[in-house]
């Protein structure tokens, strides 16, 4: 079955075992909807702790019928990044949404699952530039026994037959930091990484199984592949994550973050 539930330290071996993840996330879940063309999506958001999720779609015909589109895991990034220019593209039957864009002020491509269309609505898509949480969930990954390159580059250029999904990248970068996590439903025990691609950062969550090679130390070099998703922060959860000016940053850092748009 579908791989990337490992990431989050969740087994789905079969069919069966997926049926029942969707449905216990659509009873547990935090409900969200939003009206599409004639029809209505129904998220539900099943927050299981430590930032890991899963979100389970529902589409709603406009003749009233309903039926199960999507079932996917997902983990909220720590920190937020602003993607511009952006274009969205909707799988409304199939629960589905993808963000294709540009890390802001770069060349640096990113094509991820958008997790939480439902939640955050219609207004949260009418500004130029979006400020989004993004974590690559790994299939696999490898602490290097010495550095290697910085690559960011889509799995189905890098390896071909293992790409599965038009969101999965393979990359190579530098350790900031990490910290071990914690599945409170199935007591897997996981990774957050944090890390440096030289022109972006990103955060990358790994099952501990799947973790290879050397000890992961913060300066090591990590290779993996993942399946890229995030979530757009609207203005509410922009302000909810304000905690001040960060003072390891000089003031003539800030100032230079700032940019006029003509």
């Amino acid at each position: 079955m579908d791989e990337t539930f490992e990431a989050i330290g969740l087994e789905v071996p079969s069919e069966k075992d997926f049926n029942h993840l969707a449905e216990r996330a659509g009873d547990q879940g935090e409900a969200t909807q939003l009206l599409r063309r004639g029809a209505v999506l129904h998220g539900r958001c099943w927050k299981l702790g430590e930032g890991l999720e899963v979100w389970t779609v529902l589409y709603e015909s406009g003749t009233g019928d309903v039926f199960y589109a999507d079932c996917r895991p997902g983990f909220r990034a720590r920190y937020a990044q602003r993607i511009s220019p952006w274009a969205l593209t909707e799988y409304d039957e199939d629960g589905e949404a993808i963000v294709h864009g540009y890390c802001d002020g770069t060349e640096i491509e990113v094509l991820f699952e958008l997790q939480n269309l439902t939640e955050v609505g219609p207004e949260g898509f009418r500004a130029q530039e979006l400020h989004v949480g993004l974590c690559g969930l790994a299939y696999r990954a490898r602490v290097c026994a010495k550095e290697e390159r910085v690559r960011w580059q889509p799995l189905e250029e890098a390896a071909p037959s293992r790409a599965a999904h038009e969101n999965d990248w393979s990359l190579c970068g530098r350790v900031i930091s990490f910290k071990p996590l914690r599945n409170p439903l199935s007591g897997s025990e996981l990774y957050w990484v944090y890390l440096d691609l030289d022109s972006h950062k990103l955060e990358v969550l790994i099952n501990r199984r799947a973790l290879r090679g050397a000890k992961l130390v913060a300066g090591a070099t990590l290779a993996a592949e993942v399946w890229l998703q995030g979530h757009v922060l609207d203005q509410r959860a922009m302000l909810s994550r304000y905690e001040g000016t960060d003072r390891s940053h000089s003031l003539a850092d800030l100032w230079s973050g700032l940019k006029r748009r003509n």
